[in-house]
């Protein structure tokens, strides 16, 4: 798993967690300080998981603790001082493997037998723990995650132990680095005039400069970039470097006489056409020479810091650059769009921001794989760049998901409508040619919503707000267009917002709940119930499934959604079971989601809910729409025939609403349709509505599907029904949908 995976809530709370914990670090708040406020805020972080973070230094092969505020203090007391080893618990294995040690169940481990008593007793049932090992191979420290119960790693959670372990390191090399400059400025605070002192504390070499640059001495053995120190003797450093850097070296030292205090000085050096970095650290030496004269002198120590600032300079590009693609990343397109905003609250400038996306990429990455799509990201990227002018920024914020900035001079709103107008036509245009790789050619096409920045008072989140609304429009208008945002599309995004905010609300409060409607055979016998989810609010009341499934799936908050009607079906079961009251061959129908349906997790989640109420999956009917079926890939069928082999069935809902195929629903080998209540509706009222229900009828017995007519709210209706070869129906007519206890006494009620 890498960042690119994470929502957007998991990245800022693990910048929040880097932030709190750097800027303690940063104030000097002691290394046990800055460690302890890292494991709270990552058992916050994982609270619902009840995890509980410990940081163990190591000395001198033992381990020594550090941090772990939520772990019993007679545990922590216990292992302190342990020498570290193979079977030495997950931490102590860890260091000595010098690798990441995964215990999932301390009660069996054999790496915890010695210590296995001990965990236990103090409610210990999983650890993971993960070795910080500095650049230079020293193992300093370990970070590990304890569960009280048997706990296996998500990828999020391996990500997270990466994650976090790096930050101690940071923060441990941090403090590790102060201790040893507090070490070297106090033996430097004690040199008087032998240099066998010096040689104690510097890092590479030392060169001792009078106050008009002159060299005194030398100490240390590295000159590769000077003359031999024996011809510099009463030389200036004006023989060492180049004059401008000669000048900037010598302020550095006066700033040190002056001050009394260490300067930092970083400077280059090109020696054999070689770019090498050093860093130059001052300090005064007093009653330096032997003859008797008391004057001062500075010592100037210099250490090659070349990899590090190579490391730096690469890090701080990919903060700023994304690492596929090579484009500004998100980080760096805001920063350039605040800077855009400054422009345009001052009235020098004006611009706009496209927001991109890719339509159906995620086909063509499933069906080809990654690594295939990552190359076709690639082309993409560079079409954009050549569509760009000076003025113009191509971004790519992750994923298939791109924004280009438009900076214009000064202009009105529609001139400026029409220039970003005319962008956006031009990257519509360049996708019209096939992507092309290893021999094959993609067809790829965008969506693209636009926002101007034409006004004093923007925002940098607004107006990206603004864009991805837009985006989202041209999307629901087939795709492959721009749209320009409206105000009603921003009252509608807040309204998603907001809805997805409650939601998580409501879900944590139990406000959803499973209702069931009955299924009739025309005889009137009950066969089976449909299982609807409905979101009681204590404020709004009953909220529509058609306005909060479409924000659920978009949010992922859909498997938590699904999760709610599997268990609370499977209880209504249960308990018509335990009441001798559930027919022979009654079967709950539950609609299932695409995004459900395209995730491995579905079968996993069915197997745990049956086998939590003890039900076999034939009491279940999976209902997906005709629509889910077009266009979908390998893994889907094998995801659906795994389900059939466990018993479960398939309908599909809403049929004929669709682009309905033969072809799909013989390779699909589904077990029933249900015709949309629509056509039902038009019972009695048109020719049509009846044409296509005996339609579907034959196409069902010539498929031997069954067949349901959902919808059925008249006597009419019910009549013309009756007639037809129908396996079932579902309407108001016989029952509204309705909670588990309602149910059990419909029934209970009938003969």
């Amino acid at each position: 798993m890498d960042e690119s995976e994470l929502d957007e809530s998991q990245r800022l709370s693990i910048y929040q967690i880097q932030r709190k914990v750097l800027e303690r670090a940063i104030r000097g708040d002691g290394l046990v300080s800055s460690m302890e406020l890292l494991c709270r805020e990552i058992e916050q972080t994982l609270k619902d998981d009840r995890a509980i973070c410990s940081i163990l230094l190591l000395d001198n092969q033992r381990l020594k603790h550090c941090a772990a505020p939520s772990l019993p203090e007679a545990y922590c007391e216990a292992i302190d001082g342990v020498t570290i080893g193979e079977g030495i618990g997950s931490c102590g294995t860890a260091l000595f493997r010098q690798e990441q040690v995964v215990v999932t169940d301390i009660a069996t481990d054999p790496l915890w037998q010695d210590f296995r008593d001990l965990a236990m007793s103090n409610g210990l049932g999983a650890c993971w723990s993960n070795p910080i090992i500095a650049s230079d191979g020293t193992v300093l420290a370990s970070f590990a995650i304890y569960y009280p119960d048997q706990r296996s790693p998500s990828r999020l959670h391996l990500y997270l132990i990466q994650a976090f372990s790096a930050l101690a390191l940071l923060v441990i090399d941090h403090y590790r680095l102060a201790e040893q400059q507090s070490r070297l400025t106090a033996a430097l605070g004690k040199i008087n005039a032998r240099l066998t002192a010096v040689m104690q504390v510097i890092p590479d070499v030392a060169i001792v400069l009078d106050q008009s640059g002159h060299y005194i001495d030398f100490c240390g053995a590295t000159f590769e970039l000077m003359t031999p120190p024996e011809t510099l003797w009463g030389k200036s450093i004006e023989n060492l470097f180049e004059p401008e850097l000669a000048a900037q070296v010598m302020k550095v030292a006066r700033e040190t006489l002056a001050t009394g205090e260490m300067q930092i000085f970083e400077y280059e050096v090109v020696t054999d056409g070689e770019r090498r970095v050093f860093e130059g650290r001052t300090a005064i030496v007093d009653d330096f020479d032997t003859d008797g004269r008391d004057d001062s002198y500075v010592l100037w120590m210099a250490r090659e810091v070349t990899s590090r600032k190579c490391a730096e300079e690469n890090a701080a590009r990919l903060a700023l650059f994304d690492a596929l693609t090579g484009l500004p990343n998100r980080r760096h397109a805001e920063e350039q769009l605040e800077q855009l905003l400054e422009e345009v609250n001052r009235g020098h400038a004006s611009g706009a921001v496209m927001f991109l996306d890719l339509n159906d990429f995620k086909r063509i990455n499933d069906s080809l794989g990654h690594q295939q799509g990552d190359l076709l990201l690639q082309q993409v990227a560079r079409r954009l760049e050549d569509q760009t002018r000076r003025s113009e920024m191509v971004a790519r914020l992750g994923g298939d998901e791109f924004i280009v900035l438009l900076r214009e001079s000064l202009t009105g709103k529609d001139e400026l409508a029409e220039s970003t107008g005319a962008v956006a036509r031009r990257i519509l245009d360049c996708f019209n040619a096939p992507l092309e790789s290893q021999g094959h050619a993609y067809s790829v096409s965008v969506s693209v919503g636009m926002a101007l920045a034409d006004r004093p008072g923007l925002k940098t989140e607004d107006l990206l707000r603004n864009a991805d609304a837009a985006m989202y429009a041209a999307k629901r208008l087939g795709g492959n267009r721009v749209a320009f945002f409206e105000e009603s599309l921003q009252r509608e995004a807040d309204r998603r917002l907001d809805l997805e905010r409650r939601m998580v609300h409501a879900i944590r409060n139990m406000h959803f709940l499973a209702y069931f409607q009955p299924q009739l055979t025309p005889g009137g016998a009950l066969f089976g119930a449909e299982a609807l989810l409905r979101w009681f609010d204590p404020e709004e009341g009953a909220i529509s499934p058609d306005a909060f499934i479409p924000v659920a799936e978009r949010a992922g908050l859909i498997y938590q959604l699904q999760d709610i009607v599997f268990e609370q079906s499977c209880q209504m079961l249960a308990e018509l079971r335990k009441k001798d009251r559930l027919p022979a061959a009654f079967r709950l129908a539950i609609n299932i989601s695409p995004l459900q349906l395209q995730n491995y997790r579905l079968t996993e989640r069915l197997d745990f809910f049956l086998a939590e109420y003890d039900l076999t999956a034939d009491r279940f009917t999976l209902e997906i729409t005709e629509n889910l079926l077009m266009g979908q890939q390998q893994e889907t069928y094998q995801q659906m025939q795994a389900l059939r082999q466990r018993g479960f069935r398939f309908a599909i809902d809403d049929f004929g609403t669709g682009y309905s195929s033969l072809a799909y629903l013989h390779r699909l080998d589904v077990d029933q349709l249900k015709i949309d209540k629509s056509f039902i509706r038009e019972l009695g009222e048109t020719v049509a509505g009846e044409a296509i229900v005996d339609s579907v009828a034959a196409l069902s017995r010539s498929l031997n599907f069954e067949v349901i007519a959902e919808g059925v709210e008249t006597e009419l209706q019910a009549r013309i029904l009756h007639d037809k070869p129908l396996t079932g129906l579902q309407g108001y007519l016989y029952a509204r949908p309705m909670n588990s206890a309602d149910l059990m006494d419909y029934v209970a009620s009938l003969p």
